[in-house]
C-alpha cells in the first residue's frame, strides 16, 4: 500500500466521519469477515441504507467484499487504515 494523496484522506475521513458507517466499520474491522446480514441485524437502520454505507467503505478500500451463495461477505482491509493513520500522524508533525 503505497502513500496516501491528499484526496484520498479527504474522502476516507468523510466516510468515516458519518457515525453510522464507522459503526459498520468498527463491526467489520473487529472480526474476521462479516456477511451483509450479520450487519444489519446489529443496526437499526434499513438494509438499502448499510447497502450503501457498505459501497462506500468498498469504494475506498476499507473494506472488501466477496459472494457466497446468497451472502456477500466483508472484511476489513487493515492496510488502508494504517497508512491513513501514517498520514495523519504525518500532518500532525508538520
Amino acid at each position: 500500500m503505497g502513500k496516501l494523496t491528499d484526496k484520498e484522506a479527504a474522502q476516507i475521513a468523510k466516510a468515516l466521519g458519518d457515525p453510522n458507517r464507522l459503526a459498520i466499520y468498527a463491526q467489520i474491522a473487529q472480526g474476521d469477515e462479516l456477511y451483509c446480514g450479520e450487519i444489519c441485524e446489529r443496526h437499526t437502520i434499513s438494509p438499502a441504507t448499510i447497502s450503501h454505507h457498505l459501497k462506500v467503505l468498498t469504494d475506498l478500500g476499507l473494506v472488501t467484499s466477496r459472494k457466497e451463495g446468497l451472502n456477500v461477505y466483508y472484511r476489513s482491509q487493515p492496510e488502508k487504515i494504517s497508512a491513513y493513520r501514517k498520514y495523519l500522524t504525518e500532518l500532525g508533525g508538520k
